[in-house]
């Protein structure tokens, strides 16, 4: 440990000296100051004689008689005996603490929810009207494609042949080949 020379008195050295902790040449110096400061001599002496009773306590075989349900005792008091730890005084400033603190969390959570529900209902709205909007598309462009198809088929089945139902089964299987194709297609652009 090293300590510097012109703050002894204000580091708590006498604990690490007594503790054999200091190096060499911070014990030396700590030495010398104590020839020249009553106040670390008293604190070492009164830190030598706590160690030197506390050995003594230790070392001596003191037999405590406890009763057999001692701990069960302290726990169930310690428990249930709060009265006097704490004034009225000292509850009331603690319950207006934990409501001021209470209030304010509620505060700060609910501008956080609305802030988030906030960007939460935009973002769904967005999604909602970009999904109306794919699937008007779709119907329009489905529509526009049928009667593309039927005016096609309609002009060349039956001016040539005069016959419907080759005209109809065209346009059925023209109508569900244009279903494939738009639900590939969009099914495409989703998973990109």
């Amino acid at each position: 440990m090293e300590v510097k020379l012109d703050k002894l008195c204000e580091k708590n050295l006498v604990a690490a000296y007594v503790d054999d902790e200091l190096d060499v040449t911070a014990q030396a110096c700590f030495e010398e100051h104590l020839k020249d400061c009553q106040d670390c001599r008293l604190e070492l002496r009164v830190h030598r004689q706590f160690i030197c009773e506390l050995d003594a306590l230790l070392t001596n075989d003191v037999q405590v008689s406890v009763p057999i349900n001692f701990s069960r005792v302290v726990a169930a008091r310690a428990v249930s005996d709060m009265s006097g730890v704490r004034t009225r005084a000292e509850n009331r400033k603690a319950i207006i603490f934990c409501l001021v603190l209470g209030v304010t969390g509620f505060a700060l959570i609910g501008s956080t929810t609305r802030v988030a529900m906030v960007s939460f209902v935009r973002v769904s709205a967005r999604k909602f009207f970009s999904l109306i909007d794919l699937v008007s598309h779709a119907i329009y462009d489905l529509a526009v494609s049928v009667a593309v198809i039927s005016r096609v088929l309609s002009r060349k089945l039956i001016a040539d042949d005069g016959d419907l139902r080759i005209a109809l089964v065209v346009l059925v299987f023209a109508i569900f080949l244009l279903t494939r194709l738009i639900s590939g297609y969009h099914r495409r652009d989703a998973i990109e």
